[in-house]
């Protein structure tokens, strides 16, 4: 009797292992995915689109003890005319040997001319497909995103996907970008409070490095994507914002803007700015700037129409000046504060009044500063507040503490 148990014993145990011990028949391996690092959007032809890809191609790598692991080794691009997303996707799917996957995907690069058309369709495809996440970065190119990713050519990087972290992570040291998300944008063009902005790309172009090198933007550096005089590998490159009115692009902001919009944002981390020499007019100072404090926004209406106040307050160091320039005179040191502080006054009114006027496109999203001041959502829809912005009047005072450069202290 008790082998009897025993037998049923182990026959249970058995049969109870048996579902643990079979394979999975529709297992998915890496080898049988084709990760995608960027996807490209473009106008087709007869009212379609055009779908890119660039597709890491994964290599195995053998280790010195002997083992091994997969690594991306290079990037491809294929491109194909769709009538939808997804629909491009499954074509793609149908003609390459492995499944596209964008769970990988670091941004999303969008033409100008379709920006300018509206974006949200495809926004909100990308928000509904469980693979793509919602750090994925948002990118609006002035060339077509088909060439962007084609000419796309890391200097530094021998590996793509690494290469738009990296260089998407410079907003945190040059000032001159702004990192934005997919959910970041989907969020925006939904908004009542404000609207959405993206990050500025394009082939760099030499054309454009001569074009109009005597005028005072660039003359201080300041440039749009493609335009920056810098000569490299690396064709492509990311400098300055663009401006949503839902999710419509109506406008495009240089890296100086750049850098305003992130000081009144609270984002600037660091950053490089040039000014005109207070001392000799016929030089420049670059000032390392950084918030000293987060900026202070008020609002108010006024006969229905919005007054803003900014109060800024920036910690500066100069890193490039004549030298015969007294800085441990405190006089000196407040003139050079003084003339900073007007410096920035101008220029983040001009970006405003720019937002405001131009672009009648609250990227900032001052509309958070209004909505606590009424009782109920109708009564806050009924301000109409994205239309209402372009009636804005704006204060703005900045404060600024310049110290003589990194000899002695540091920002």
């Amino acid at each position: 009797m008790k082998t009897f148990n025993k037998i049923i014993a182990i026959l249970l145990i058995l049969v109870l292992c048996l579902p643990f011990l079979t394979g999975c028949y529709d297992a998915v391996s890496i080898e049988t995915l084709a990760y995608v690092i960027a996807v490209g959007i473009d106008k087709g032809e007869n009212n379609n689109l055009k779908l890119s890809f660039q597709i890491a191609a994964l290599s195995n790598a053998s280790s010195s003890d002997g083992g091994s692991s997969s690594q991306y080794k290079s990037a491809s691009v294929i491109s194909v005319d769709c009538s939808t997303i997804d629909h491009g996707i499954n074509l793609i799917n149908s003609y390459i040997s492995k499944k596209i996957n964008l769970s990988h995907c670091k941004a999303i690069i969008i033409s100008e001319d379709l920006a300018y058309d509206g974006l949200s369709e495809y926004i909100f495809t990308f928000v509904n497909n469980i693979e793509v996440r919602p750090n994925c970065n948002v990118l609006i190119s002035k060339c077509t995103a088909n060439d962007f990713l084609n000419m796309f050519q890391p200097s530094l990087e021998s590996v793509s996907a690494r290469y738009y972290e990296l260089i998407l992570n410079s907003s945190s040291y040059s000032g001159y970008i702004d990192n934005i998300y997919l959910a970041d944008f989907y969020e925006k063009i939904l908004d009542t409070t404000s609207q959405a902005s993206t990050l500025l790309v394009n082939i760099n172009d030499k054309s454009l490095h001569t074009q109009d090198i005597n005028s005072e933007n660039k003359l201080n550096g300041n440039y749009l994507a493609g335009e920056t005089p810098i000569n490299s590998t690396s064709k492509t490159e990311i400098m300055g914002l663009t401006a949503f009115k839902e999710d419509k692009l109506v406008g495009e902001l240089n890296n100086l803007e750049t850098l305003c919009h992130l000081i009144v944002t609270n984002k600037l981390e660091k950053g490089i700015i040039v000014i005109p020499n207070p001392f000799n007019t016929q030089s420049n100072i670059s000032l390392s700037i950084g918030l000293y404090r987060d900026t202070s926004i008020s609002a108010e209406l006024v006969n229905n129409f919005p007054y803003i106040s900014c109060n800024i307050s920036i910690k500066a160091n100069v890193t490039s000046m004549d030298y015969t320039i007294d800085l441990s005179d405190s006089e000196n040191l407040k003139f050079l504060e003084e003339c900073l502080n007007e410096y920035l006054e101008e220029n983040i009114s001009s970006y405003l009044y720019k937002t405001s006027k131009e672009f009648k496109s609250d990227i900032v999203g001052f509309g958070r500063c209004f909505l606590p001041k009424y009782l109920t959502w109708l009564d806050w829809c009924d301000t109409d507040w994205l239309n209402n912005y372009e009636n804005s009047t704006f204060k703005i005072n900045v404060s600024s503490n310049v110290e003589s450069g990194y000899l002695y202290t540091k920002i």
